[in-house]
């Protein structure tokens, strides 16, 4: 039964990672490189930087088929946000268009997931929608007013276009309704409920992340391999976030010679032209529960930039923002690749990663187009009569709500954010 069963995972985690990489290959160019430093071995935690939602279904078809027979029977487990468990979960990843959404909300791959060896992250930032679901599951179908608090309510009838007390008096059942969808995709902490049902969800939370680290203890004891993100979330503004502290609850119990394989993602997104992503393995960090956590960071945070992989949008962004800061009136496309070649140029040789396409001016000159055009739709750049390219930047500080990235609705600051932190090291 148990060989049996192997077989079946083996067989479905073979053709989940098929489809992953054939749509991911049909969307993207995708390189990788490094995959020699993970060398198999049991007891790995692979830690991957996160910038999109769509980052381990980029690599996990690679480390699947690199780990062989093992992984695909079910050796490597994975850690994927709580609330990818709970019904809705794959309309909250494709919100547009809404009818599909509205298919999707109807389908719930949590028990799928477990079997394929998924761990929960769960978290205390989590959608509204999840708050309620669970409100309902443990405490009943109470009163709206009577279980969140008034500013969260206001926002509801705000975006649904009701008065207030019409939300305040309905059953929390009738939020969960396609009315309310969009408004509850938020991210929130306990602090959107009241009393003792604020003090219970958070209790029970607190509870679940203590089980979730200690099944991946459990697992890396049993010689398992992990795939998940230190971070804990999505970069909100191209810059690391710090390393969450249950990576080093999972340490504190994890077999002393623990390694972790840093892994960096990085998109060539600001381009009319086909988006590339770019994943770049470093060398292990041995024996990782014997580092203090102050230094461990540093040398993750340190692996991950020093491996990072510069391409045309941190590059161009660079600029653009030195031309607009420069007062530069106007400057011509060759201006632009000629400027992304010398630096490509100058980090290639000083064992930096680069995008091996910007190391020759033809090159870098096709990309500089594709960059020009998207920041033309986006209102970075003009074009003047001369053919040539003006800024119109505008340096607005990146903000968004919780668990939000702001590479859609900021690009250059995100980007530029990005080449800042990469050139900090060296």
């Amino acid at each position: 039964m148990k060989q049996l069963r192997s077989i079946l995972i083996a067989l479905s985690r073979a053709i989940i990672a098929s489809a992953f990489w054939i749509a991911t290959r049909v969307a993207y160019h995708v390189e990788i490189s490094g995959l020699n430093y993970d060398t198999k071995a049991p007891r790995t935690y692979l830690a991957m930087s996160h910038k999109r939602d769509l980052d381990p279904i980029v690599l996990i078809p690679t480390i699947v088929f690199h780990r062989g027979w093992r992984a695909l029977a079910g050796n490597v487990h994975f850690a994927l946000r709580g609330d990818a468990f709970a019904p809705g979960y794959l309309a909250r990843m494709v919100m547009h268009p809404r009818w599909l959404s509205f298919l999707l909300r109807f389908l719930s791959i949590g028990p799928v997931l477990r079997w394929l060896g998924v761990h929960p992250t769960d978290s205390l930032l989590r959608p509204a929608e999840e708050w309620i679901r669970e409100v309902i599951r443990v405490e009943g179908d109470g009163r709206v007013g009577d279980v969140l608090t008034p500013f969260l309510i206001e926002d509801l009838a705000i975006a649904a276009g009701e008065a207030y007390e019409r939300v305040a008096s309905s059953r929390l059942s009738q939020l969960l309704t396609w009315h309310y969808h969009h408004a509850l995709q938020y991210y929130y902490g306990p602090e959107i409920l009241i009393g003792p049902v604020r003090r219970t969800a958070q209790r029970r939370t607190v509870d679940s992340i203590k089980a979730y680290l200690a099944s991946l203890d459990a697992w890396l004891w049993s010689s398992g391999t992990l795939y998940g993100s230190p971070e804990g979330q999505l970069s909100p503004d191209g810059r690391l976030s710090p390393i969450n502290s249950g990576l080093h609850r999972i340490l504190r119990t994890a077999p002393p010679e623990t390694r972790i394989v840093p892994i960096f993602q990085i998109y060539d997104f600001m381009t009319t032209q086909r988006q590339r992503i770019f994943i770049d393995l470093a060398p292990a960090i041995e024996h990782a529960p014997q580092v203090p956590p102050i230094e461990l960071d540093a040398q993750l945070r340190r692996a991950w930039l020093c491996s990072a992989r510069f391409t045309c949008t941190q590059l161009a962004s660079g600029f653009l923002m030195q031309a607009s800061r420069d007062g530069l009136s106007s400057f011509t496309v060759d201006d632009m690749a000629k400027s992304i070649h010398m630096q490509a140029t100058s980090l290639e040789k000083a064992g930096r990663h680069v995008d091996l396409q910007l190391l020759q001016l033809p090159g870098a000159r096709k990309r500089a187009e594709g960059f020009l055009a998207y920041a033309a739709r986006h209102q970075l750049v003009r074009r003047n009569t001369q053919g040539a390219w003006t800024p119109t930047i505008t340096e607005t500080p990146i903000k968004v709500r919780p668990r939000e990235v702001g590479f859609d609705q900021f690009p250059l600051m995100y980007a530029w954010n990005e080449l800042q932190e990469m050139l900090s090291v060296s």
